[in-house]
């Protein structure tokens, strides 16, 4: 978010639930907050004050946001707003049915109000902003939630029971990230220029980037604190387990390129790999990736298998594949493949056993054989002039 009061369109946190946030430029919600709340500068006061008389750091102590509870990695499924239903809240990572928990961020160095702004950054860094919207009773509007809160020594954590992620289709990031660069959400102050190659933009993972802003000397709410970002959440859908069902082929050459078809659970094409490894005493000593040719509606992929490492074996190596997801290294059940030797040697097959053919089996071969080679002959047999 832009800091230096700049216009910001955010959704107030003291509206009611059932009430659309008006378009406010963001140093007006700040300065109304100082307005309406006579304390509001008296905060800023006391901590400076508190500040001033303490003993002389070695450093200087900044106040600073830590995520104490992150959010669960894969239990949650990304909706898009068609699908007329609720997405959902984002769960914490320790939460059980019987003990549920939420993201939950921390504020040290600080006590009084604060605001914190929450929205959808990129998996990988830089961390830019995500075109998907949070959505919930977490005073949300137009993707990104804003909440004021006040900071105690007693509590200085802030918990987020009611986010939830409503996905963006591809064709629409350019405008989703247009809104987002409207309201200078931007976290860690990377930019908009990604929207200009949508196809780098992992849709089936997003992070929460944290914003958290307290009063400055004037009493507006414009001084920030370091940004955070989450850890990976993954579309649970997307994100479900690998399985092999079956596979086409399981032996080839040596050499590789032998072309293989299996069967799996949903897989997405731009997140899967298949892997070729070999163990020895529990540990890998060999791995390749196979070359993906298709995968045809998510269930099905075909490829060729790469070269063993050693493409002139005169005995068959056991080794094994599986399917590995790119974006959290998960891996499915594996089957076992043969790489066979490639026998060069013409005479190779000259000097393989030649194997004898019982002589009732040979006259049972042939007699047929011949009886239908005597009706052929008799068939054609031109007939005389009558």
């Amino acid at each position: 978010m832009d800091i230096g009061g700049d216009a910001v369109i955010i959704g107030n946190a003291e509206q009611n639930d059932n009430e659309q946030p008006p378009n406010l430029n963001i140093s007006d919600v700040f300065e109304a907050i100082s307005l309406t709340d006579p304390l509001f500068g008296a905060h800023v006061a006391a901590v400076e004050d508190a500040m001033a008389h303490q003993p002389a750091p070695t450093q200087v102590q900044v106040p600073y946001v830590r995520i104490v509870q992150q959010p669960a990695s894969k239990a949650l499924r990304f909706r898009y707003e068609c699908e007329g239903r609720s997405a959902g809240s984002i769960p914490g990572a320790s939460s059980t049915p019987e003990n549920r928990t939420y993201p939950t961020i921390k504020i040290y160095g600080y006590t009084g109000l604060v605001t914190i702004v929450v929205s959808c950054v990129t998996k990988d860094e830089p961390f830019r902003p995500h075109p998907h919207n949070l959505v919930g009773r977490d005073r949300c509007d137009r993707g990104v939630c804003t909440i004021r809160t006040e900071i105690t020594e007693e509590n200085n954590e802030y918990q987020f029971r009611n986010l939830g992620i409503q996905c963006v289709k591809r064709r629409d990031i350019a405008e989703a990230l247009r809104i987002r660069e409207e309201l200078r959400v931007d976290p860690f102050r990377t930019g908009f220029g990604h929207r200009n190659h949508p196809q780098s933009i992992d849709l089936n993972a997003v992070r929460l980037g944290f914003q958290v802003f307290v009063p400055d000397a004037t009493g507006k709410m414009r001084r920030p604190l370091a940004p955070v970002a989450s850890e990976v959440i993954y579309d649970k859908k997307a994100m479900s387990d690998l399985l092999i069902m079956r596979a086409s082929h399981c032996s080839g050459r040596a050499r590789g390129g032998t072309q293989v078809i299996l069967l799996c659970e949903k897989v997405t094409r731009e997140d899967i790999a298949v892997v070729f490894y070999l163990e020895d005493k529990n540990q890998v000593i060999w791995e390749e990736t196979a070359i993906i040719l298709l995968v045809h509606k998510q269930v099905a992929i075909a490829f060729e298998t790469p070269a063993y490492r050693i493409p002139n074996i005169t005995e068959p190596v056991n080794v094994r594949f599986q399917l590995k997801r790119l974006t959290d290294n998960a891996r499915s059940n594996s089957l076992p493949f043969e790489y066979y030797p490639e026998f060069q040697d013409p005479n190779y097959i000259g000097g393989k056993r030649r194997k004898i053919l019982a002589p009732s089996l040979l006259q049972s071969t042939y007699e047929p054989e011949r009886f239908q080679q005597e009706q052929k002959l008799i068939k054609d047999e031109p007939r005389g002039e009558l």
